[in-house]
């Protein structure tokens, strides 16, 4: 399927659709959800996959896959997703880690 034109110009169709979006997705998340959609459309409706591209449209599966991105964003910053956690300033092994730091650079010359 990958290989057909049909997919090539869908991928790039739905990565069109995603820039005016302003969503960035890897291609190949967008080929891999193409491919699904397509083939969950004809084996649902019974039909050969040539036939289930007249059902795909490239400007509907860009707006969900902006709305999964929008949606993944809001969620992961709520969280604080991709932060180092700290512990708590009065944390008695983060005061012995911190106090031997001005040690170990003036051993190692770090500090340069």
């Amino acid at each position: 399927m990958r290989k057909t034109k049909a997919f090539k110009e869908a991928v790039a169709q739905t990565l069109t659709e995603l820039a005016r979006r302003e969503a960035t997705l890897a291609p190949a998340t967008v080929a891999d959800t193409i491919e699904q959609q397509v083939t969950t459309v004809s084996e649902r409706l019974g039909i050969q996959v040539r036939s289930a591209w007249r059902y795909f449209d490239a400007s509907v599966t860009a707006d969900r896959l902006a709305q999964s991105v929008a949606s993944y964003e809001e969620s992961s910053s709520e969280k604080g997703v991709g932060q180092a956690p700290m512990p708590p300033i009065d944390n008695p092994e983060l005061a012995l880690v911190l106090a031997g730091v001005p040690d170990s650079l003036a051993q190692t010359g770090g500090d340069r």
